[in-house]
Formats: C-alpha cells, structure tokens, sequence
C-alpha cells in the first residue's frame, strides 16, 4: 500500500498529538520561531519518509539476497530531502553524491553521501571539490554550474530520502573526492 493510500489519521489520535504538542511548546524557549516553523513543515514529510523506508525494509526482506530494492552507485547524484537541522547543518531538498561502495549501496537501508550545493567559483580547496557540467556523464547538467562537493559534511542518510537520480560523476572527479574524503578523515 502507498503512503497516499493511507488513512487519514483519527480525530482520537489527532487530539493525542495536539495535547502533546501544546506539552512541547510549554517547554520551548523564545529563540527562533522560524527555525520551529520549518521543523512543523517537516512532520508530513518525515512521516512519509519513514512509511516509504518501511515499505523498502519490507521488499528488501522479500528478495533472495536481501538486496534493497534502491541500489544507487557510487558517484551517482541525487536530489535528497534533508529536514531541518541544528545551526549551520544542511537542511531542504540538496544533490548529493553518493561515496558509499556498492556492496553496502546494494544492502543497506542507509547511505553515506556527501552534499552539494551551488556557486562552484567560491570553493575552499582544503575541504571542497569544483564539479562542473563537464564532470558529469551523459551530458547531464547541474541547477548550478559550477557547483561544490562539500566533503566535509558527510552525511549517512536513509535511502528513502533519496529523490530523483540526476546523473553520474566521471571516474576522474570520483578519485578527486576520494583523496579529500582520505584527508578529512585522516586515513
């Protein structure tokens, strides 16, 4: 059954939740109403996150090799939700790249990626890689070009929170990523 086809929740439930909601907000201090706003606006999206990851362990369980049914490949993009984070952390609807080697891409219900985000002419070299339109395959091309590979912001996302594929990074830029992933991590 799809996310959509659910029903709606229950008027029992829905005062359940309104109770504790107002519980919560007795608690919470006057510092960013905006930042809270943004976390409220995320509750929809994280619920259907969570269903559709549940609907993945689901199928997942149901294969021969326990193989999950989204297997995303190393240097591949994708759009990913990205809910409301603390301070400066990335939040919204971002590309990233997936750095994940693909025994883990075919099994596991997570992923490690790294975040990109636009204006690629302002980067810092010590913890940031250039991608152009030109270090992409298949003629793919970027919102913003140039933009930047954030390696120091890794991130291990659940796989539901994967959007749509945008394309493949070359081999060339992979192994650029690779040597300053190596250095952020002191490997």
């Amino acid at each position: 059954m799809k996310y959509n086809d659910l029903k709606d929740l229950e008027e029992n439930n829905k005062t359940t939740l309104l109770s504790m909601f107002s519980g919560i907000l007795a608690t919470i201090k006057n510092t960013s109403t905006r930042k809270l706003t943004d976390i409220i606006k995320d509750i929809p999206s994280i619920c259907k996150m969570h269903y559709i990851s549940y609907e993945y362990s689901l199928l997942k369980k149901n294969t021969y090799n326990k193989i999950h049914p989204v297997v995303p490949t190393k240097g591949e993009i994708y759009n990913a939700f990205i809910t409301v984070g603390v301070g400066k952390e990335l939040c919204g609807t971002h590309p990233v790249v997936i750095m994940q080697n693909q025994s883990q891409n075919m099994h596991a219900d997570k992923v490690n990626v790294l975040p990109i985000e636009g204006n690629g002419n302002k980067i810092n070299p010590r913890y940031q890689v250039q991608i152009t339109n030109d270090d992409l395959e298949d003629n793919v091309s970027l919102i913003k070009n140039p933009s930047r590979v954030i390696v120091s912001d890794i991130l291990t996302i659940d796989k539901a929170r994967l959007g749509i594929k945008v394309g493949k990074l070359r081999e060339e830029k992979i192994k650029i990523i690779n040597e300053k992933l190596k250095i952020q991590l002191d490997l």
